[in-house]
């Protein structure tokens, strides 16, 4: 702790001094340094200081000594000694006045105590007093790291420095979860998060120390933020009532330091434990997902439990991939490797935190760039699944500004156990609506048998060769005259061969879109009168639609 103006006093070498203003104040300025000065003052006097001066310069100018003494108090000085005797034999009333008035501590010196003796001594106690401090400081910091390599929760290492700096500490991480030893935590966030938006927040002196200040009643809010590991983002800030600002000494700040670092230090290893957890866990249900049939054994019973899984009821899968995430991300994890694999922890958080708010079970877990979602399911319908994909790509979309995840996922029907053949269905779902349907889209299992029809005849050598064929001209042509032929006729077919409700749904006057319709019949040599020729072409286009096949070969 600091050494304030009263202790300095008590020292012998000040045994005949005389303390003129400022008595009652002397145990609440505390002296970081002595310092002998004369003449202007400038910059040359900093806060918290002793400073010592003979007035010399001034000894025939009353006004010049009172504007010496103000400068000296303006710059934040703790107390200010003149020498008695040879320049300066009283001190103005004036002065005296002023003083007392700004509550300043002045005090008077016999002309006979030199100045180096008595820096020597203010000193000396100023340096043992910041050995001793420094040692402290040194004692605080190993005991709150011992606490966390013992494995303390954050919550009692709050509590130890709370009782050391009769503090009220708040530690909330980026998503606001808070750690705190008393009621009202919640209060002091809200209360900071307001006074910053008025703007009220300021960086001061506290600067070195990455803390903000701002008044609050008789003392401060303080908010200090903790990094931790390589990344530069903060992972989470402490918020800091202090009743009184004399409170805030430099030992306390070096506390608050050494908490800061015990917090970085906890927040990498309980992130540490908990990636560990994560790995195995993601294995586990990675394992479950990509084999086939697994027996519910005694094995995987209780390395399901051991990892707080319920086998016990049946599950559906939903796959997801994301087009942009790489996209968003880049440049933000290149410390850890890809985009995905170094943002899949907090995915993983959102998502088992929409599973809660629909109050399901859930596994998670990811596969090269697709996420891998078990969720309970009960008798479920389309719209449960959905909301709760709702949920996801909102938390999704919150922790990554612009991301589109598409979903593929299949209706449970197969009992326990079947989670192999609920991934083979969402995967498969998903590589359809990929194929199909644009970014963000949903596509389920269900909704797949026609084109999972359509891409088993597509692999078919002779209707590969048809649907080419027969498509081929059109294709060719709309690369050539950026005429959308086959757009045109899906509609028209749409519209059971009405030529009006096409056109409207186009856009085209009716004789423009009686001239697409004959250029098609004249380019694939069918006739849309014929039924047979209607239901060729259209399944050649829905073949052709699937994306597996090319014009060209």
């Amino acid at each position: 702790m600091s050494i304030t103006v009263q202790e300095i006093v008590n020292l012998p070498i000040f045994n005949a001094t005389r303390v003129i203003t400022g008595i009652d104040i002397l145990d609440q300025r505390q002296v970081e340094w002595m310092a002998a000065i004369e003449g202007p003052v400038e910059n040359f006097v900093r806060e918290h200081e002793f400073v010592l001066t003979t007035g010399m310069g001034t000894e025939h100018d009353a006004n010049l000594l009172y504007e010496f003494v103000k400068d000296v108090y303006e710059s934040g000085a703790s107390a200010l000694g003149i020498a008695i005797g040879r320049y300066i034999f009283d001190i103005p009333d004036a002065i005296i006045d002023f003083a007392e008035e700004k509550k300043f501590v002045l005090i008077e010196l016999p002309w006979e105590l030199r100045f180096s003796d008595i820096q020597r001594e203010t000193m000396k106690e100023i340096n043992q007093r910041q050995e001793s401090f420094s040692e402290k400081a040194r004692d605080t910091q190993k005991t709150l790291i011992d606490f966390v390599i013992q494995g303390k929760d954050l919550a009692e290492i709050i509590q130890h420095v709370e009782r050391e700096l009769h503090f009220k500490l708040v530690f909330a991480d980026r998503k606001g979860r808070l750690k705190s030893t008393h009621a009202g935590a919640e209060e002091m966030i809200r209360l900071w998060d307001i006074l910053e938006e008025n703007k009220a927040c300021h960086v001061d002196e506290l600067s070195f120390h990455h803390i903000q200040k701002v008044p609050y009643k008789n003392g401060f809010l303080l908010k200090k933020e903790i990094t931790s590991g390589s990344n530069s983002f903060a992972e989470g800030y402490f918020i800091i009532c202090l009743r009184e600002q004399k409170l805030l000494t430099s030992s306390a700040l070096q506390v608050l330091d050494s908490l800061a670092a015990a917090t970085a230090l906890w927040i990498s290893r309980d992130d540490a434990i908990v990636q560990t957890e994560m790995r195995l866990q993601n294995g586990f249900i990675r394992g479950l997902a990509k084999t086939p049939p697994i027996h519910l054994d005694k094995n995987v019973q209780s390395r399901a439990k051991l990892f707080g899984y319920n086998l016990h009821v049946p599950y559906l899968c939903i796959v997801g991939y994301s087009e942009n995430l790489d996209e968003l991300t880049e440049g933000h994890y290149t410390d850890q490797g890809s985009s995905f694999k170094s943002i899949i922890y907090y995915m993983e958080e959102e998502v088992r935190y929409a599973a809660t708010v629909v109050g399901k079970h859930a596994a998670f877990t990811y596969d090269e760039d697709q996420i891998i979602i078990f969720l309970e399911s009960k008798n479920e319908e389309q719209s449960s699944v959905h909301h709760f994909l709702d949920l996801v790509d909102k938390r999704l979309h919150a922790l990554i500004p612009g991301v589109l995840f598409s979903w593929g996922f299949g209706m449970h029907q197969d009992g326990l156990m079947t989670f192999h053949e609920s991934y083979k269905k969402a995967n498969s779902a998903l590589d359809l609506g990929l194929k199909q349907k644009k970014p963000g889209d949903r596509m389920d299992f269900q909704d797949t048998q026609l084109n999972r029809l359509l891409l088993h005849l597509a692999n078919h050598p002779e209707i590969k060769e048809i649907t080419l064929s027969t498509i081929a001209p059109l294709i060719e042509y709309e690369e050539k005259r950026r005429m959308d032929l086959i757009d045109t006729f899906i509609a028209y077919d749409n519209q059971n061969g009405n030529v009006s409700q096409a056109a409207r749904i186009l856009h085209l006057h009716r004789q423009s879109l009686l001239y697409r319709l004959k250029k098609i019949e004249s380019l694939t040599n069918l006739s849309l009168d014929n039924p047979d020729d209607v239901l060729l072409l259209n399944i050649s286009i829905k073949v052709w639609l699937t994306g597996v096949l090319e014009t060209k070969e």
